[in-house]
């Protein structure tokens, strides 16, 4: 019974993480700071500066100078990221680099392990899909009002819905009503009925102020000229993507 104990002690621990857990990587631990500079300052779109003739001219800045800014303020961070975590910003794989250490350090895995995609395999799992968790016996299951709505949610919501529109061909009413029971799902969006989620879809699909925008499908998406299809944008950053059986 001790052995069990102590491995549902672990795994819950695993799947509600908040801090490195015994054996992530002495770099990941030793990083686990609080972040200073600008990795705490949000990025804010209201200081993007116009450029070109809208500055010769004192206009306000346009779309595409709010998205310029935004993704100058990104790679300022992505290169204070770097030498927070001890990175080498000019690695030809520093995308990987990047990625790696930013999931260790979300899971508390160690990189050097032989065996980590395997253990960050399970973590993500246990995270994400129910049927992977493990129910804590120590704690009494809880049943919580539905979750504060937030724009990155919105747009979760979003991408969730229409990535099933998409691999699924229902409607949107159909997706809404199953949404909340269905398979990697349900930890995401349980606590909403499926009326309440269809209707902030369509409240949320009516929005169209650029920060919505820029949270919704990301920097590139927001800029015309690039022609990415933000619906696309935002499955790719927002959605869970389950396939379910048909």
């Amino acid at each position: 019974m001790a052995l069990v104990s102590a491995i549902i002690a672990s795994r819950c621990e695993a799947e509600h993480f908040q801090g490195a857990r015994p054996g992530a990587s002495a770099e990941v631990t030793r990083r686990r700071q609080k972040f200073t500079g600008s990795l705490l300052k949000k990025i804010d779109p209201d200081e993007a500066p116009a450029l070109g003739l809208r500055a010769a001219f004192a206009l306000p800045p346009s779309e595409e100078d709010i998205a310029a800014h935004i993704q100058s303020e990104e790679k300022a961070r992505w290169i204070a990221l770097d030498k927070h975590f001890g990175l080498d910003s000019t690695a030809p794989d520093i995308a990987e680099r990047r990625a790696k250490l930013l999931i260790a350090f979300d899971t508390g895995t160690d990189v050097a392990d032989p065996q980590w995609w395997e253990h960050v395999g399970i973590a993500l799992a246990r995270r994400y899909v129910s049927g992977f968790a493990l129910r804590d016996p120590l704690k009494k299951k809880k049943h919580g009002a539905p979750r504060e709505w937030t724009d990155e949610r919105r747009a979760q919501l979003i991408a969730d819905i229409e990535y099933l529109r998409k691999t699924s061909g229902r409607s949107i009413r159909e997706i809404c009503k199953f949404l909340p029971r269905l398979r990697g799902y349900s930890a995401r969006w349980g606590r909403e009925t499926g009326e309440a989620l269809r209707m902030e879809y369509g409240r949320a699909k009516k929005r169209t102020d650029l920060l919505f925008q820029l949270i919704l499908g990301g920097a590139e998406a927001s800029i015309p000229a690039n022609g990415i299809d933000r619906i696309e944008a935002a499955i790719q950053l927002h959605a869970l993507q389950v396939e379910q059986s048909p």
